[in-house]
């Protein structure tokens, strides 16, 4: 049975990134909020929270994990600047 989340995607890392997946809005908001005062968000800046519907959790866990995975690979390598 499908169950529904939140996602917040943002533009904050100078790319569109999933940034966390959320039982309830009430969670995205706090995570957006967190985003917008504590990492002094520029203009520009996007922030989306977007609910869908995931056959399990686990499948959504995995995606976010891929995503964490693949920016800390981009963190630590060298820029061609």
């Amino acid at each position: 049975m499908p169950k529904s989340v939140f996602t917040v995607t943002t533009n904050y890392f100078g790319e569109p990134r999933l940034f966390g997946v959320y039982k309830e809005a009430a969670g995205a908001i706090a995570a957006v909020q967190h985003l917008n005062e504590n990492a002094q968000a520029d203009i520009g800046d996007e922030f989306r929270i977007r609910k869908c519907e995931v056959e399990s959790t686990k499948s959504v866990t995995e995606q976010l994990n891929r995503c964490r995975a693949h920016r800390a690979v981009q963190d630590v390598l060298p820029t061609d600047e």
